[in-house]
């Protein structure tokens, strides 16, 4: 059940508003809740049952209204009075004692994720300190004159993009990165300053992303960060391509261009596959999507149950960064249709590639890298070099979502232990049917024989990131020897400290 009150008017205006927000807080209601607006709260504290209301943690982004405070209503929670009698055992004697009551303590701010949200924004500044250089260097060029166009037609194809569910019939097949430009004074990413506007708007927007991603054990910030970590690092060790010593820089970025598909020569490319890192998992529910599904039929009829969680995380993010108050920022990530159109294609395909376990996805992903690895089509060379650039990106996501089983035994073993934390809490909270240690030891190799190593492989045969790729798979292989050897152990002491816990709960 879902209440708003709106009271400021009745124009269309405001009626179309309400309806907006009406909707977009019945599609992240929970089951046997009531939700209410700001609004609502207000007026209900006005009448005096504050005590009626309870804040909800996770904020609710509306598409023109960005994030909202909401609130559960529960009208059954008694006024507290203003003194409240318990009993107290003194020198053996009981008595009535009258204790006025306090303030609540307030819960002292989630240091690790202020961490993680400052190192996030350092992160995503340099990169579009990069983007920027970029365009001013193509200013230079007079190339960038071209494609400009006015504020307005961007805000109405930004509006366009605004519809929920359309993201996967947004997926390309080839997404066109830009040619290659030569220049012999580009501008340099440490010389552009982006003002204190951009950068405060920048980290109100990661704050936001922050704040909509859930307490799971698994799918929660502290993983998106780790992703975005992940995906960075194979960004930045994308390998040259050897080239005589006597060529000039110019040569030299060419070759950079031509060896990595383009990947390396469009600094938005980059800014917005490292934003779709960031952006992959918000408000992940902590379940498979057949199960979201089943618990949210609502969310499920707007996604026509397909990617319900990857579609809903691309437009919870995107209606967010639409929000009036990130102007300056929207205008720095792009200033042209075009480069808004690539924006959001290279967010929805590189997002939606973290779907592994929707099989027509997965055949439509192989489908592609064979086309653009192992055969011969007919099609123009621009088309042969964006289709490997494209379904590269796809692959450098998905390594970068799995990365934990890529790297040393011991970060491999600390989130396996979370996603099994994860699926267990599902599982005991009757979310799901079966019990995660039941086929967890023989799952994880079945993953590491089916999917992460064939994954590794490929990051190795697409020849863009040289030993870091090497490194992938090292680690891969070693984390799959290891777990055959210890998994079965490690399964039973988890098994062993959750009946602890459980019994000292009891």
């Amino acid at each position: 059940m879902h209440v708003l009150v709106d009271s400021r008017s009745t124009s269309s205006n405001r009626f179309g508003d309400t309806v907006n927000t009406a909707a977009r807080m019945e599609s992240t209601g929970l089951r046997n809740k009531i939700h209410i607006s700001q609004e609502t709260a207000d007026l209900l504290r006005e009448a005096g049952k504050d005590h009626w209301i309870v804040e909800r943690k996770d904020i609710v982004v509306a598409k023109g209204k960005g994030a909202l405070q909401t609130y559960w209503l529960n009208p059954d929670e008694e006024k507290p009075s203003d003194e409240t009698l318990i009993t107290s055992e003194i020198s053996g004697k009981k008595e009535e004692i009258k204790v006025m009551p306090t303030e609540p303590v307030k819960p002292q701010a989630n240091q690790k994720n202020q961490r993680l949200i400052d190192w996030n924004c350092e992160l995503l500044l340099q990169n579009l300190r990069k983007v920027v250089a970029r365009r001013e260097t193509e200013k230079q060029l007079g190339a960038a004159s071209k494609a400009r166009r006015s504020r307005s037609a961007i805000e109405v194809l930004e509006h366009k993009m605004c519809n929920p569910g359309s993201a996967l019939s947004e997926v390309s097949e080839i997404i066109h990165l830009p040619k290659f430009e030569a220049s012999t004074d580009a501008v340099d990413p440490k010389d552009v300053d982006l003002g204190p506007d951009v950068a405060s708007q920048l980290r109100d927007f990661v704050a936001i992303l922050s704040s909509l991603y859930r307490e799971n054990s698994f799918h929660c910030f502290e993983h998106a960060s780790h992703v975005t970590m992940s995906v960075s690092k194979l960004l930045s060790r994308i390998v040259a391509p050897d080239v005589p010593e006597d060529s000039g820089d110019n040569d030299m970025d060419a070759a950079l261009h031509d060896y990595t598909y383009g990947i390396t020569s469009d600094p938005l490319t980059h800014f917005a596959v490292v934003l779709s890192a960031l952006i992959h998992d918000v408000d992940h529910r902590g379940v498979p999507n057949f199960v979201l599904g089943k618990e949210d039929p609502n969310l499920a009829k707007v996604y026509q149950n397909k990617s319900i969680a990857e579609q809903n995380s691309i437009d919870l993010a995107w209606n967010a960064l639409m929000d009036p108050s990130f102007a300056d920022l929207r205008a720095c990530i792009y200033n042209n249709e075009s480069e808004l159109q690539r924006f959001r294609k290279l967010l929805v395909n590189t997002v939606l590639a973290t779907d592994i376990f929707d099989k027509e996805l997965s055949a439509l992903r192989k489908n592609r890298w064979n086309k653009a690895f192992n055969e011969e089509i007919e099609e123009s060379k621009t088309d042969q070099t964006d289709r490997k650039a494209t379904i590269v990106i796809e692959h450098l996501i998905q390594a970068s979502d799995v990365s934990h089983t890529m790297q040393h035994w011991h970060i491999y073993r600390k989130w396996n232990k979370k996603l099994f934390l994860e699926m267990y809490d599902g599982f005991k909270t009757g979310r799901t049917d079966k019990d995660p240690a039941e086929g967890w030891y023989n799952g994880e190799l079945w993953f590491f024989d089916n999917y992460v190593i064939p994954l590794a492989k490929k990051l190795k045969d697409c020849g863009v990131f040289g030993v870091a790729s090497d490194e992938y798979l090292g680690y891969a292989v070693n984390n799959r020897r290891e777990w055959e050897k210890k998994g079965a152990e490690i399964v039973a002491q988890w098994k062993e400290e959750l009946a602890e816990q459980e019994q000292a709960e009891k």
